[in-house]
């Protein structure tokens, strides 16, 4: 009995370890793709720092401004106070949001491999698939 106490203690401890992987790193060990997001649409702000965790990093900006980037460099999601550059995004998308919701910023913005989410400093979620066609709104609840 405890032989089975001390591997299931052994186990969970080893799990443990494996699943905290996320640490912070430098602003360096961005990928590039990432460093020219930022500072081609973030130009001014300073990186404060950069949580590594499995293949994804999350950035905060010294404005708030949270941007996770896949493995590659990509973006995943970008929000911020001040409002996300419209140019950081595909056109589709800001020419829909400009033409619809022209008093409103874009605070946050998520993507997955199927859709993007948009939402906007009026509390309204503009839905898109993942090639940028128009799926519907709501407002956030």
């Amino acid at each position: 009995m405890k032989k089975i106490g001390l591997i299931l203690v052994t186990l969970v401890l080893a799990l443990t370890t494996a699943c905290a992987d996320d640490r912070i790193v430098s602003p360096e060990s961005l990928p590039q793709k990432a460093k020219e997001l930022i500072a081609v649409h973030f130009p001014g702000k300073t990186v404060q720092y950069v949580e590594k965790e499995f293949n994804e990093y999350e950035v905060q900006l010294n404005d708030r401004t949270e941007i996770t980037f896949k493995g590659n460099g990509e973006w995943e999601s970008i929000k911020s106070y001040e409002g996300v550059p419209v140019a950081a995004l595909p056109a589709s998308l800001t020419s829909h949001i400009s033409g619809n919701f022209a008093d409103a910023k874009i605070v946050e913005v998520e993507r997955d491999l199927n859709r993007i989410e948009i939402k906007l400093s009026t509390g309204m979620e503009v839905f898109f698939d993942k090639d940028g066609k128009y799926l519907g709104q709501k407002f956030d609840d």
